[in-house]
């Protein structure tokens, strides 16, 4: 029979009686026909590969400028210029070496803050400028729209703006407040023609009206009771933003917006996992398409894993790197995402790698991906269930010509106290190179009354579970 919820998501709470099923390192898809064999498949996340490295340290930020396709990042103290050969170049030095930057531009201007200073890239001349106005307020973000850049003074619930297309030049009396609430500003986010002001425990929405004193004002209506837990988990993804929020009473919800509207994306398993989090500053997200999905990628401080959303899917898996050297899992290592020269491009959070990724890349630069599936909970009332086989459906044939991975190996095990200890690994392949019908299967399960099977998958190959199958036979 159909292993009803094999192929899912991850929804793991703090009760394992109830659910614990994971994908790290898979995620769901979902058919977009009617004549597919399944209606859903489990696909393995893409890999990545270095593609250039820059400076020294980790990657702080990045952006690719919409008006040239340049590629910047920012490592320990550098700006850096990525070049489509994989080479980078140096272009300029900042005073600061460790907390996340945000970036803007305009067309000509490069900005990048750092919580403490500012500075400009003339992307015409390449000439790198601390900003040295003294009304350039002190800020961690910055934004770009309709001319303006636009920073919120940190402390304060004030946002600024810089003279026309000049982010050297900054008046004491050109900003605003958010006041609607009595919180101060975490960022400010252009999207659709709309400034997003989300504070503390309140977002607020502003236009640019064009008004002579001060041209962006609030829009009526459209201050929200809930804010921003760490700047840099807000991202614009497929026409709408999307953040971990706090509010008055409580934190640790990821909201999305729809129009001036503003809806929740977790889910109860999900915000259980971020109320473990001691605290959420220091959290960010990056965003990026690939083969028609959409992904927010959160960072959140302190765990040890990465949650993403699949918005096509509303799905939300896992993704977690091996460290070899402590031989424990982490976060997934990307610190932000640029694409640049038709290629989605992270940085590392570790070191000053930069690395190309795709679903056609089938290692961590090398090092193993090792994919999970933790499947719900199979019980039938209590009444004892026999399973002489477990089987897969798999992408079978896809091994390699030789070394690691020519004959791809694929680990069972399973779990009869509510997936808190598990059976030893029984091990078995899902065939050589051109053996398409090889048969996944694991047989002498034994019996249970309530079972939660383990699939492990870290071959350098192709992987995609279509269906699984019990048979009590």
């Amino acid at each position: 029979m159909i292993f009803d919820g094999f192929v899912g998501q991850t929804y793991s709470l703090d009760a394992k009686t109830f659910d614990c099923q994971r994908s790290i390192n898979l995620y769901p898809i979902l058919s977009e026909v009617e004549t597919s064999k399944s209606v859903s498949a489990l696909v393995s996340i893409p890999g990545y590969t270095q593609f250039a490295t820059a400076g020294s340290g980790y990657i702080r930020g990045s952006l690719t400028a919409a008006s040239s396709g340049r590629a910047f990042v920012v490592a320990a103290t550098g700006l850096y210029e990525v070049n489509a050969d994989g080479t980078t170049t140096s272009r300029g030095t900042l005073l600061t070496s460790i907390t996340r930057v945000g970036m803007a531009e305009n067309g000509t201007q490069l900005m990048i803050v750092d919580g403490t200073y500012g500075y400009i890239l003339n992307m015409d001349t390449n000439t790198f400028t601390q900003i040295t106005d003294p009304d350039f307020p002190v800020c961690s973000t910055v934004t770009f729209q309709d001319g303006y850049f636009i920073v919120p003074r940190t402390n304060t619930p004030n946002f600024y703006i810089s003279s026309l297309y000049d982010g050297f030049t900054w008046a004491a009396l050109d900003y605003t407040g958010a006041n609607a609430n009595p919180d101060n500003l975490v960022t400010v986010f252009s999207n659709n023609g709309l400034l997003w002001a989300l504070g503390d425990i309140s977002t607020e929405v502003f236009q640019n009206t064009g008004a002579q004193a001060f041209p962006f004002e609030r829009i009526a209506g459209a201050s929200k009771q809930t804010g921003c837990a760490a700047p840099f988990t807000v991202n614009a993804l497929d026409n709408s933003l999307i953040w971990l929020g706090i509010d008055a009473l409580g934190r640790g919800v990821v909201w999305r917006t729809n129009g001036l509207q503003i809806g929740r994306v977790s889910n109860q398993a999900i915000e259980s996992k971020i109320a473990t989090a001691t605290t959420l500053d220091g959290s960010y997200a990056y965003v990026y398409h690939e083969r028609g999905h959409a992904f927010y990628c959160l960072n959140v401080k302190g765990l040890d894993t990465t949650f993403v959303l699949d918005v096509s899917t509303n799905m939300w898996h896992e993704r977690q790197y091996w460290d070899t050297s402590t031989n424990q899992a982490t976060q997934h290592r990307g610190s932000c995402h640029f694409f640049f020269n038709q290629m989605n491009m992270i940085g590392d959070n570790v070191t000053n790698q930069i690395y190309r990724q795709s679903q056609d890349i089938y290692s961590y630069n090398g090092e193993a991906i090792h994919r999970t599936r933790i499947t719900p909970h199979v019980s039938r009332e209590k009444h004892n269930i026999p399973i002489s086989v477990l089987e897969l459906d798999v992408e079978t044939g896809v091994g390699l010509q030789s070394g690691q991975g020519s004959s791809p190996q694929i680990v069972m095990q399973y779990s009869d106290d509510g997936g808190r200890t598990y059976s030893n690994e029984k091990w078995t392949t899902i065939g050589a190179v051109g053996k398409y019908r090889n048969r996944v299967r694991w047989k002498r399960c034994g019996s249970a009354r309530d079972r939660v099977f383990k699939i492990t998958y870290s071959e350098p190959t192709q992987f995609q579970i279509n269906q699984a199958y019990i048979n009590n036979g």
